[in-house]
Protein backbone atom coordinates (compact mmCIF):
# COMPACT_ATOMS: atom_id res chain seq x y z
CA UNK A 1 0.00 0.00 0.00
CA UNK A 2 3.11 2.44 0.64
CA UNK A 3 4.18 1.98 -2.69
CA UNK A 4 1.25 2.87 -3.95
CA UNK A 5 0.72 5.82 -1.67
CA UNK A 6 3.90 7.57 -2.69
CA UNK A 7 3.12 6.45 -6.57
CA UNK A 8 -0.02 8.45 -6.73
CA UNK A 9 1.16 11.28 -4.25
CA UNK A 10 4.04 11.76 -6.68
CA UNK A 11 1.14 12.31 -9.64
CA UNK A 12 -0.84 14.59 -7.39
CA UNK A 13 2.52 16.87 -6.50
CA UNK A 14 3.94 17.26 -10.35
CA UNK A 15 0.56 18.02 -11.54
CA UNK A 16 -0.90 20.30 -8.88
CA UNK A 17 1.96 21.05 -6.77
CA UNK A 18 2.16 20.86 -2.88
CA UNK A 19 -1.56 22.34 -1.93
CA UNK A 20 -3.25 19.98 -3.98
CA UNK A 21 -1.48 16.60 -2.12
CA UNK A 22 -5.03 15.40 -0.39
CA UNK A 23 -5.44 12.62 1.60
CA UNK A 24 -8.55 12.32 1.22
CA UNK A 25 -8.54 12.39 -2.88
CA UNK A 26 -5.67 9.59 -2.57
CA UNK A 27 -7.66 7.29 -0.18
CA UNK A 28 -10.14 7.58 -2.64
CA UNK A 29 -8.05 6.68 -5.42
CA UNK A 30 -6.90 4.01 -3.92
CA UNK A 31 -10.25 2.62 -2.26
CA UNK A 32 -9.03 2.89 1.24
CA UNK A 33 -9.25 5.20 4.53
CA UNK A 34 -7.52 8.78 5.17
CA UNK A 35 -6.17 6.53 8.36
CA UNK A 36 -4.73 4.16 6.18
CA UNK A 37 -2.47 6.79 4.76
CA UNK A 38 -1.53 8.27 8.25
CA UNK A 39 -0.50 4.94 9.27
CA UNK A 40 1.90 5.13 6.56
CA UNK A 41 2.25 8.99 6.45
CA UNK A 42 2.13 11.51 9.90
CA UNK A 43 0.79 14.39 7.34
CA UNK A 44 1.18 16.02 3.73
CA UNK A 45 4.77 17.46 4.45
CA UNK A 46 5.84 14.09 5.79
CA UNK A 47 4.26 12.15 2.42
CA UNK A 48 5.49 14.96 0.73
CA UNK A 49 9.21 14.92 2.12
CA UNK A 50 9.28 11.20 1.17
CA UNK A 51 7.67 11.72 -2.75
CA UNK A 52 10.58 13.99 -3.14
CA UNK A 53 13.53 12.24 -1.67
CA UNK A 54 12.78 8.78 -3.84
CA UNK A 55 12.03 11.14 -7.06
CA UNK A 56 15.62 13.11 -6.31
CA UNK A 57 17.23 9.37 -5.68
CA UNK A 58 15.97 7.75 -8.49
CA UNK A 59 17.09 10.27 -11.04
CA UNK A 60 20.93 10.91 -8.96
CA UNK A 61 20.85 6.91 -9.74
CA UNK A 62 20.09 7.07 -13.15
CA UNK A 63 22.22 9.49 -13.69
CA UNK A 64 24.85 7.32 -11.88
CA UNK A 65 24.48 4.75 -13.51
CA UNK A 66 24.18 6.79 -16.96
CA UNK A 67 27.72 7.47 -16.24
CA UNK A 68 29.42 4.41 -15.86
CA UNK A 69 27.88 3.05 -18.77
CA UNK A 70 28.92 5.89 -21.14
CA UNK A 71 32.16 6.47 -19.20
CA UNK A 72 34.46 6.99 -22.48
CA UNK A 73 32.15 8.14 -24.57
CA UNK A 74 30.64 11.68 -23.29
CA UNK A 75 27.97 12.25 -26.09
CA UNK A 76 26.65 9.44 -25.78
CA UNK A 77 25.37 10.35 -22.59
CA UNK A 78 23.76 13.27 -23.81
CA UNK A 79 22.10 11.79 -26.23
CA UNK A 80 20.50 9.39 -23.81
CA UNK A 81 19.62 12.09 -21.09
CA UNK A 82 18.24 14.13 -24.21
CA UNK A 83 15.91 11.57 -24.37
CA UNK A 84 14.61 11.66 -20.99
CA UNK A 85 12.84 14.56 -22.27
CA UNK A 86 10.47 12.57 -24.71
CA UNK A 87 8.98 10.07 -23.23
CA UNK A 88 7.01 7.73 -25.11
CA UNK A 89 3.38 8.42 -24.15
CA UNK A 90 2.89 4.90 -22.89
CA UNK A 91 6.28 5.07 -20.95
CA UNK A 92 5.25 8.36 -19.00
CA UNK A 93 3.29 12.05 -19.08
CA UNK A 94 3.96 15.18 -20.13
CA UNK A 95 4.38 16.22 -16.44
CA UNK A 96 6.94 14.15 -15.72
CA UNK A 97 9.34 16.25 -17.73
CA UNK A 98 9.20 18.89 -15.45
CA UNK A 99 8.47 17.42 -12.32
CA UNK A 100 11.49 19.06 -10.15
CA UNK A 101 10.87 22.66 -11.46
CA UNK A 102 7.36 22.06 -10.35
CA UNK A 103 8.01 21.31 -6.93
CA UNK A 104 10.75 23.65 -6.83
CA UNK A 105 8.61 26.58 -7.79
CA UNK A 106 6.00 25.96 -5.64
CA UNK A 107 5.18 28.70 -3.32
CA UNK A 108 3.23 26.75 -0.57
CA UNK A 109 6.24 24.28 -0.55
CA UNK A 110 7.68 23.47 3.19
CA UNK A 111 11.20 24.02 3.63
CA UNK A 112 11.86 20.69 4.48
CA UNK A 113 11.24 19.99 0.43
CA UNK A 114 12.74 23.23 -0.89
CA UNK A 115 15.69 22.12 0.72
CA UNK A 116 15.31 18.36 -0.41
CA UNK A 117 14.76 19.84 -4.37
CA UNK A 118 17.88 21.61 -3.38
CA UNK A 119 20.20 18.71 -2.86
CA UNK A 120 18.83 17.00 -5.84
CA UNK A 121 19.48 19.75 -8.12
CA UNK A 122 23.30 20.13 -6.49
CA UNK A 123 23.76 16.06 -6.77
CA UNK A 124 22.23 15.98 -10.27
CA UNK A 125 24.88 18.99 -11.33
CA UNK A 126 27.84 17.21 -9.27
CA UNK A 127 26.93 14.32 -11.47
CA UNK A 128 27.18 15.98 -14.66
CA UNK A 129 30.55 18.01 -13.46
CA UNK A 130 32.00 14.47 -13.01
CA UNK A 131 30.54 13.26 -16.28
CA UNK A 132 32.47 16.09 -18.32
CA UNK A 133 35.74 15.62 -16.08
CA UNK A 134 35.55 11.70 -17.31
CA UNK A 135 35.48 13.44 -20.50
CA UNK A 136 38.62 16.04 -20.16
CA UNK A 137 40.03 12.95 -18.64
CA UNK A 138 39.27 10.82 -21.90
CA UNK A 139 40.38 13.27 -23.66
CA UNK A 140 36.55 13.25 -25.49
CA UNK A 141 36.05 17.42 -24.26
CA UNK A 142 38.73 20.16 -24.60
CA UNK A 143 41.35 20.56 -21.45
CA UNK A 144 40.68 23.97 -20.81
CA UNK A 145 36.66 23.51 -20.30
CA UNK A 146 35.75 24.29 -16.48
CA UNK A 147 33.66 21.17 -15.42
CA UNK A 148 32.28 22.59 -12.60
CA UNK A 149 31.10 25.97 -14.94
CA UNK A 150 29.91 23.62 -17.74
CA UNK A 151 27.99 21.53 -15.58
CA UNK A 152 26.13 24.59 -14.22
CA UNK A 153 25.34 25.67 -17.87
CA UNK A 154 24.22 21.78 -19.22
CA UNK A 155 21.61 22.18 -16.07
CA UNK A 156 20.19 25.42 -17.08
CA UNK A 157 20.26 23.87 -20.71
CA UNK A 158 18.43 20.92 -19.62
CA UNK A 159 15.93 22.91 -16.91
CA UNK A 160 15.68 24.95 -19.82
CA UNK A 161 14.08 22.35 -22.32
CA UNK A 162 12.25 21.15 -19.60
CA UNK A 163 10.36 24.43 -19.19
CA UNK A 164 10.23 25.74 -22.57
CA UNK A 165 8.85 22.34 -23.61
CA UNK A 166 5.97 22.94 -21.03
CA UNK A 167 4.64 25.63 -23.01
CA UNK A 168 4.45 23.91 -26.51
CA UNK A 169 1.09 21.83 -27.38
CA UNK A 170 2.38 18.79 -27.22
CA UNK A 171 6.03 16.47 -26.55
CA UNK A 172 6.30 15.73 -30.82
CA UNK A 173 6.17 19.89 -30.92
CA UNK A 174 8.70 19.76 -28.01
CA UNK A 175 10.93 17.25 -29.23
CA UNK A 176 10.83 19.41 -32.36
CA UNK A 177 11.58 22.44 -31.41
CA UNK A 178 14.41 21.19 -28.60
CA UNK A 179 15.13 17.68 -29.32
CA UNK A 180 19.19 18.15 -29.65
CA UNK A 181 19.99 21.14 -27.78
CA UNK A 182 21.75 19.46 -25.41
CA UNK A 183 23.59 17.03 -27.65
CA UNK A 184 24.57 20.15 -29.79
CA UNK A 185 25.84 21.85 -26.24
CA UNK A 186 27.89 18.01 -25.73
CA UNK A 187 29.38 18.26 -29.15
CA UNK A 188 30.44 22.17 -28.58
CA UNK A 189 33.49 20.82 -25.62
CA UNK A 190 34.73 18.77 -28.37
Amino acid sequence: MKDAILQLAEQQLMVGGFDKLNFATLAKELGTTRANIHYHFKNKESLAIEVTRLYGARYCDEFKALREVFRGNFVGFFETVNNYFWPQPEDSCDQETNACTTLASDPELPESIVKLTRESYRNIEQILADVIQDGIDNKEVRSDIDAKKEATRCHVIMMGIGACGQHLSSTKEAKEQLGGILVDWANSLK
